[in-house]
Protein backbone atom coordinates (compact mmCIF):
# COMPACT_ATOMS: atom_id res chain seq x y z
CA UNK A 1 0.00 0.00 0.00
CA UNK A 2 1.06 3.55 -0.80
CA UNK A 3 0.08 6.63 1.12
CA UNK A 4 1.00 9.66 -1.05
CA UNK A 5 1.22 12.77 1.13
CA UNK A 6 0.63 16.30 -0.12
CA UNK A 7 0.51 19.66 1.61
CA UNK A 8 -1.89 22.46 0.67
CA UNK A 9 -2.43 25.91 2.10
CA UNK A 10 -6.05 26.62 2.97
CA UNK A 11 -7.82 29.61 4.52
CA UNK A 12 -8.86 29.14 8.12
CA UNK A 13 -12.57 29.04 8.81
CA UNK A 14 -12.07 31.00 12.04
CA UNK A 15 -8.99 33.25 11.99
CA UNK A 16 -7.68 34.78 15.20
CA UNK A 17 -9.65 37.73 16.62
CA UNK A 18 -8.65 40.86 14.71
CA UNK A 19 -7.04 42.58 17.71
CA UNK A 20 -4.70 39.71 18.63
CA UNK A 21 -2.47 39.91 15.54
CA UNK A 22 -1.39 43.57 15.94
CA UNK A 23 -0.90 43.10 19.70
CA UNK A 24 1.28 40.01 19.22
CA UNK A 25 3.14 41.73 16.36
CA UNK A 26 4.03 44.62 18.67
CA UNK A 27 5.17 42.41 21.55
CA UNK A 28 7.13 39.93 19.45
CA UNK A 29 8.48 42.67 17.16
CA UNK A 30 9.86 44.62 20.11
CA UNK A 31 11.43 41.44 21.51
CA UNK A 32 13.07 40.76 18.14
CA UNK A 33 14.29 44.38 18.01
CA UNK A 34 15.87 44.00 21.46
CA UNK A 35 17.80 40.93 20.27
CA UNK A 36 18.90 42.66 17.06
CA UNK A 37 20.05 45.82 18.85
CA UNK A 38 21.89 43.73 21.42
CA UNK A 39 23.76 41.98 18.62
CA UNK A 40 24.38 45.17 16.62
CA UNK A 41 25.97 46.87 19.63
CA UNK A 42 28.10 43.88 20.60
CA UNK A 43 26.24 43.52 23.87
CA UNK A 44 26.53 47.19 24.86
CA UNK A 45 22.80 47.85 24.35
CA UNK A 46 21.02 45.84 27.02
CA UNK A 47 17.30 44.94 26.99
CA UNK A 48 16.85 47.45 29.82
CA UNK A 49 18.29 50.24 27.62
CA UNK A 50 15.80 49.40 24.87
CA UNK A 51 12.84 49.23 27.23
CA UNK A 52 13.78 52.58 28.82
CA UNK A 53 14.04 54.13 25.33
CA UNK A 54 10.60 52.74 24.45
CA UNK A 55 9.15 54.06 27.69
CA UNK A 56 10.59 57.51 27.04
CA UNK A 57 9.34 57.36 23.45
CA UNK A 58 5.76 56.83 24.60
CA UNK A 59 6.00 59.48 27.32
CA UNK A 60 7.07 62.31 24.99
CA UNK A 61 3.84 63.26 23.19
CA UNK A 62 5.11 66.82 22.72
CA UNK A 63 7.83 65.46 20.44
CA UNK A 64 5.55 63.00 18.65
CA UNK A 65 2.74 65.39 17.77
CA UNK A 66 3.65 66.16 14.17
CA UNK A 67 4.89 62.69 13.22
CA UNK A 68 1.75 61.23 14.79
CA UNK A 69 -0.43 63.54 12.68
CA UNK A 70 1.43 62.78 9.45
CA UNK A 71 1.35 59.03 10.07
CA UNK A 72 -2.36 59.23 10.89
CA UNK A 73 -3.10 61.06 7.63
CA UNK A 74 -1.08 58.53 5.62
CA UNK A 75 -2.73 55.67 7.51
CA UNK A 76 -6.21 57.00 6.71
CA UNK A 77 -5.29 57.37 3.04
CA UNK A 78 -4.01 53.81 2.88
CA UNK A 79 -7.03 52.39 4.67
CA UNK A 80 -9.22 53.90 1.94
CA UNK A 81 -7.45 51.91 -0.78
CA UNK A 82 -6.64 48.82 1.30
CA UNK A 83 -10.35 48.40 2.08
CA UNK A 84 -10.79 47.53 -1.58
CA UNK A 85 -7.75 45.21 -1.63
CA UNK A 86 -5.92 47.92 -3.60
CA UNK A 87 -2.47 48.01 -2.05
CA UNK A 88 -1.16 51.51 -2.56
CA UNK A 89 2.56 51.24 -1.78
CA UNK A 90 3.19 54.59 -3.47
CA UNK A 91 2.71 56.88 -0.49
CA UNK A 92 6.30 58.13 -0.66
CA UNK A 93 5.90 59.21 -4.28
CA UNK A 94 2.55 60.84 -3.59
CA UNK A 95 4.03 62.76 -0.64
CA UNK A 96 7.00 64.02 -2.63
CA UNK A 97 4.97 64.87 -5.70
CA UNK A 98 2.78 66.90 -3.34
CA UNK A 99 5.82 68.49 -1.70
CA UNK A 100 7.15 69.43 -5.13
CA UNK A 101 3.97 71.35 -6.01
CA UNK A 102 3.89 72.95 -2.56
CA UNK A 103 7.47 74.24 -2.99
CA UNK A 104 6.63 75.52 -6.46
CA UNK A 105 3.62 77.44 -5.15
CA UNK A 106 5.59 78.86 -2.21
CA UNK A 107 8.77 79.96 -3.98
CA UNK A 108 8.62 79.71 -7.76
CA UNK A 109 5.07 80.60 -8.79
CA UNK A 110 4.74 84.12 -10.29
CA UNK A 111 2.19 85.09 -7.62
CA UNK A 112 4.01 83.75 -4.53
CA UNK A 113 5.92 86.93 -3.63
CA UNK A 114 2.84 89.15 -3.86
CA UNK A 115 0.84 86.80 -1.63
CA UNK A 116 3.61 86.52 0.96
CA UNK A 117 3.86 90.32 1.11
CA UNK A 118 0.07 90.75 1.05
CA UNK A 119 -0.40 90.47 4.79
CA UNK A 120 -2.06 87.69 6.83
CA UNK A 121 -4.76 87.05 4.24
CA UNK A 122 -2.19 86.63 1.48
CA UNK A 123 -0.11 84.25 3.58
CA UNK A 124 -3.22 82.24 4.53
CA UNK A 125 -4.23 82.06 0.87
CA UNK A 126 -0.78 80.82 -0.16
CA UNK A 127 -0.70 78.21 2.63
CA UNK A 128 -4.11 76.99 1.52
CA UNK A 129 -2.94 76.84 -2.08
CA UNK A 130 0.11 74.81 -1.06
CA UNK A 131 -2.13 72.31 0.70
CA UNK A 132 -4.60 72.08 -2.20
CA UNK A 133 -1.88 71.65 -4.83
CA UNK A 134 -0.10 69.09 -2.68
CA UNK A 135 -3.29 67.04 -2.37
CA UNK A 136 -4.06 67.31 -6.09
CA UNK A 137 -0.49 66.28 -6.97
CA UNK A 138 -0.78 63.19 -4.77
CA UNK A 139 -4.14 62.39 -6.33
CA UNK A 140 -2.71 62.75 -9.84
CA UNK A 141 0.27 60.49 -9.06
CA UNK A 142 -2.01 57.82 -7.61
CA UNK A 143 -4.46 58.16 -10.52
CA UNK A 144 -1.64 57.44 -12.99
CA UNK A 145 -0.81 54.31 -10.99
CA UNK A 146 -4.46 53.22 -11.02
CA UNK A 147 -4.69 53.05 -14.82
CA UNK A 148 -2.53 49.91 -15.34
CA UNK A 149 -4.50 48.12 -12.61
CA UNK A 150 -7.89 49.20 -13.96
CA UNK A 151 -7.32 48.59 -17.67
CA UNK A 152 -4.44 46.09 -17.86
CA UNK A 153 -5.01 44.16 -14.60
CA UNK A 154 -1.40 44.84 -13.61
CA UNK A 155 -0.67 44.43 -9.91
CA UNK A 156 -0.69 47.89 -8.32
CA UNK A 157 2.02 46.98 -5.77
CA UNK A 158 5.05 47.07 -8.14
CA UNK A 159 3.53 49.93 -10.14
CA UNK A 160 3.03 52.21 -7.13
CA UNK A 161 6.40 51.16 -5.70
CA UNK A 162 8.26 52.07 -8.90
CA UNK A 163 6.44 55.39 -9.07
CA UNK A 164 7.96 56.31 -5.70
CA UNK A 165 11.39 56.34 -7.32
CA UNK A 166 10.18 58.21 -10.39
CA UNK A 167 8.85 60.92 -8.05
CA UNK A 168 12.14 60.93 -6.10
CA UNK A 169 14.16 61.42 -9.28
CA UNK A 170 11.90 64.13 -10.69
CA UNK A 171 12.36 66.09 -7.46
CA UNK A 172 16.11 65.38 -7.53
CA UNK A 173 16.37 66.81 -11.05
CA UNK A 174 14.60 69.99 -9.99
CA UNK A 175 16.68 70.37 -6.80
CA UNK A 176 19.98 69.87 -8.65
CA UNK A 177 18.84 71.99 -11.56
CA UNK A 178 16.57 75.03 -11.71
CA UNK A 179 15.51 75.01 -8.05
CA UNK A 180 18.84 74.66 -6.30
CA UNK A 181 20.04 77.27 -3.85
CA UNK A 182 22.40 79.71 -5.67
CA UNK A 183 24.05 81.77 -2.96
CA UNK A 184 26.12 79.02 -1.33
CA UNK A 185 25.69 76.30 -3.95
CA UNK A 186 24.02 73.81 -1.62
CA UNK A 187 22.16 70.97 -3.31
CA UNK A 188 18.83 72.02 -1.91
CA UNK A 189 16.17 74.60 -2.53
CA UNK A 190 16.05 77.93 -0.77
CA UNK A 191 14.49 77.78 2.67
CA UNK A 192 10.75 78.31 2.68
CA UNK A 193 9.82 81.86 3.80
CA UNK A 194 9.26 81.76 7.54
CA UNK A 195 5.77 83.22 7.15
CA UNK A 196 4.76 79.95 5.47
CA UNK A 197 6.06 77.71 8.24
CA UNK A 198 3.46 75.85 10.27
CA UNK A 199 2.89 77.46 13.65
CA UNK A 200 3.79 75.16 16.54
CA UNK A 201 3.40 75.47 20.29
CA UNK A 202 6.73 76.38 21.86
CA UNK A 203 8.71 73.33 22.98
CA UNK A 204 6.51 70.93 21.03
CA UNK A 205 5.89 69.80 17.47
CA UNK A 206 2.13 70.35 17.86
CA UNK A 207 0.59 72.44 15.06
CA UNK A 208 -3.07 73.35 15.21
CA UNK A 209 -3.08 73.67 11.41
CA UNK A 210 -1.98 70.05 10.95
CA UNK A 211 -4.51 68.76 13.46
CA UNK A 212 -7.36 70.65 11.82
CA UNK A 213 -6.31 69.00 8.57
CA UNK A 214 -6.18 65.58 10.27
CA UNK A 215 -9.70 65.97 11.67
CA UNK A 216 -11.06 67.01 8.26
CA UNK A 217 -9.36 64.04 6.59
CA UNK A 218 -10.60 61.58 9.20
CA UNK A 219 -14.22 62.76 9.04
CA UNK A 220 -14.21 62.90 5.23
CA UNK A 221 -12.75 59.38 4.91
CA UNK A 222 -15.27 58.01 7.42
CA UNK A 223 -18.15 59.60 5.53
CA UNK A 224 -16.81 58.36 2.18
CA UNK A 225 -16.46 54.75 3.29
CA UNK A 226 -19.67 54.52 5.30
CA UNK A 227 -22.20 56.74 3.53
CA UNK A 228 -21.32 57.01 -0.16
CA UNK A 229 -22.07 54.59 -2.98
CA UNK A 230 -18.43 54.42 -4.20
CA UNK A 231 -17.38 53.72 -0.60
CA UNK A 232 -19.83 50.84 -0.38
CA UNK A 233 -18.65 49.45 -3.72
CA UNK A 234 -15.06 49.76 -2.55
CA UNK A 235 -15.72 47.68 0.56
CA UNK A 236 -17.49 45.06 -1.54
CA UNK A 237 -14.57 45.08 -3.99
CA UNK A 238 -12.25 44.08 -1.16
CA UNK A 239 -14.44 41.15 -0.10
CA UNK A 240 -16.35 39.94 -3.14
CA UNK A 241 -15.38 41.52 -6.48
CA UNK A 242 -17.42 38.94 -8.39
CA UNK A 243 -20.57 40.36 -6.80
CA UNK A 244 -19.76 43.76 -8.30
CA UNK A 245 -19.07 42.24 -11.71
CA UNK A 246 -22.33 40.29 -11.72
CA UNK A 247 -24.18 43.48 -10.74
CA UNK A 248 -22.78 45.37 -13.70
CA UNK A 249 -20.80 47.82 -11.55
CA UNK A 250 -17.90 49.56 -13.30
CA UNK A 251 -15.02 48.08 -11.31
CA UNK A 252 -12.44 50.05 -13.31
CA UNK A 253 -14.02 53.30 -12.13
CA UNK A 254 -14.08 52.14 -8.50
CA UNK A 255 -10.38 51.22 -8.68
CA UNK A 256 -9.47 54.62 -10.10
CA UNK A 257 -11.61 56.49 -7.55
CA UNK A 258 -10.19 54.56 -4.60
CA UNK A 259 -6.53 54.98 -5.51
CA UNK A 260 -7.02 58.63 -6.48
CA UNK A 261 -8.69 59.48 -3.15
CA UNK A 262 -5.97 57.55 -1.32
CA UNK A 263 -3.30 59.59 -3.11
CA UNK A 264 -5.17 62.84 -2.50
CA UNK A 265 -5.17 62.23 1.26
CA UNK A 266 -1.54 61.12 1.39
CA UNK A 267 -0.44 64.02 -0.82
CA UNK A 268 -1.51 66.45 1.91
CA UNK A 269 1.48 65.32 3.97
CA UNK A 270 3.80 66.73 1.29
CA UNK A 271 2.81 70.33 2.06
CA UNK A 272 2.79 69.65 5.80
CA UNK A 273 6.23 68.05 5.71
CA UNK A 274 7.75 71.00 3.85
CA UNK A 275 5.99 73.71 5.86
CA UNK A 276 6.30 71.98 9.22
CA UNK A 277 9.53 70.00 9.19
CA UNK A 278 12.22 70.46 6.54
CA UNK A 279 11.33 73.89 5.06
CA UNK A 280 13.20 72.91 1.90
CA UNK A 281 13.90 70.00 -0.44
CA UNK A 282 17.41 68.54 -0.26
CA UNK A 283 19.25 66.34 -2.75
CA UNK A 284 19.00 63.36 -2.85
CA UNK A 285 15.49 63.27 -1.40
CA UNK A 286 15.40 59.46 -1.28
CA UNK A 287 18.17 59.51 1.34
CA UNK A 288 16.64 62.31 3.42
CA UNK A 289 13.04 61.19 3.56
CA UNK A 290 11.29 60.48 6.86
CA UNK A 291 9.68 57.44 5.16
CA UNK A 292 6.16 58.40 6.20
CA UNK A 293 4.83 56.76 3.03
CA UNK A 294 6.32 53.39 3.93
CA UNK A 295 5.84 53.61 7.69
CA UNK A 296 2.19 54.50 7.13
CA UNK A 297 1.69 51.04 5.65
CA UNK A 298 2.45 49.54 9.06
CA UNK A 299 0.02 52.01 10.65
CA UNK A 300 -2.74 50.86 8.28
CA UNK A 301 -2.01 47.17 8.89
CA UNK A 302 -1.81 47.50 12.67
CA UNK A 303 -5.17 49.28 12.63
CA UNK A 304 -6.56 46.18 10.87
CA UNK A 305 -8.04 48.64 8.33
CA UNK A 306 -10.33 50.18 10.92
CA UNK A 307 -10.32 53.99 10.75
CA UNK A 308 -11.02 54.34 14.46
CA UNK A 309 -7.82 52.40 15.25
CA UNK A 310 -5.56 54.41 12.91
CA UNK A 311 -4.66 57.09 15.52
CA UNK A 312 -3.81 54.38 18.06
CA UNK A 313 -1.51 52.59 15.61
CA UNK A 314 -0.01 55.91 14.49
CA UNK A 315 0.84 56.89 18.07
CA UNK A 316 2.48 53.52 18.75
CA UNK A 317 4.60 53.71 15.60
CA UNK A 318 5.52 57.36 16.21
CA UNK A 319 6.56 56.46 19.76
CA UNK A 320 8.72 53.56 18.57
CA UNK A 321 10.24 55.80 15.91
CA UNK A 322 11.06 58.29 18.66
CA UNK A 323 12.51 55.48 20.79
CA UNK A 324 14.84 54.59 17.93
CA UNK A 325 15.99 58.21 17.71
CA UNK A 326 16.59 58.27 21.48
CA UNK A 327 18.74 55.16 21.20
CA UNK A 328 20.65 56.62 18.28
CA UNK A 329 21.35 59.77 20.30
CA UNK A 330 22.50 57.58 23.19
CA UNK A 331 25.04 55.94 20.88
CA UNK A 332 23.30 52.60 20.44
CA UNK A 333 23.76 52.64 16.68
CA UNK A 334 23.49 54.62 13.48
CA UNK A 335 20.49 55.86 11.54
CA UNK A 336 19.36 52.27 10.90
CA UNK A 337 18.57 51.94 14.60
CA UNK A 338 15.47 54.08 14.07
CA UNK A 339 13.99 51.51 11.70
CA UNK A 340 14.85 48.37 13.65
CA UNK A 341 11.62 48.59 15.64
CA UNK A 342 9.52 49.34 12.57
CA UNK A 343 11.07 46.58 10.48
CA UNK A 344 10.85 43.97 13.23
CA UNK A 345 7.17 44.67 13.83
CA UNK A 346 6.35 44.69 10.11
CA UNK A 347 8.04 41.34 9.50
CA UNK A 348 6.38 39.86 12.58
CA UNK A 349 2.99 41.20 11.55
CA UNK A 350 3.33 39.71 8.07
CA UNK A 351 4.15 36.30 9.50
CA UNK A 352 1.38 36.40 12.08
CA UNK A 353 -1.34 37.57 9.72
CA UNK A 354 -0.41 34.75 7.35
CA UNK A 355 -0.57 32.20 10.16
CA UNK A 356 -3.85 33.68 11.35
CA UNK A 357 -5.56 33.58 7.97
CA UNK A 358 -4.11 30.36 6.53
CA UNK A 359 -2.99 26.94 7.65
CA UNK A 360 -1.08 24.06 6.10
CA UNK A 361 -3.20 20.97 5.63
CA UNK A 362 -1.68 17.52 5.20
CA UNK A 363 -3.60 15.36 2.76
CA UNK A 364 -2.96 11.62 2.70
CA UNK A 365 -4.39 9.78 -0.25
CA UNK A 366 -4.86 6.07 0.39
CA UNK A 367 -4.29 3.79 -2.53
CA UNK A 368 -4.59 0.03 -2.37
CA UNK A 369 -1.93 -2.12 -4.03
Amino acid sequence: MEFPVSMVIVRRVKPLPYWIVPLLALLIGVAVAIIILYGMSGGKTTPADVLYAIRDGFLQPHLLAMSFAFLSIVGVGLVVSFKGALFNIGGEGQIYFGAMLAVWAAMFAPFSASLINGGPLGVAALKTLMIVLSALAGAFWAFIASLPRAYLQLDEVPVTLMMNYIAYYIVDILVRGPWHERKYGYLRTETLPEKLWLKTISGTTFSIEVYILLIIVFVAAYFFLKYTTPGLYLRVLGNNPNLLRSSGINIKLIIMIALTISGLIIGLVGAGYIAGRTHNLSYPVEEKTANYGYTGILVAWLSMLELIAVPIAAYIIAALYNAGINMQIAGAGGAATVFVFIGSILVTYTALITISEYKIKIIVKRRGG
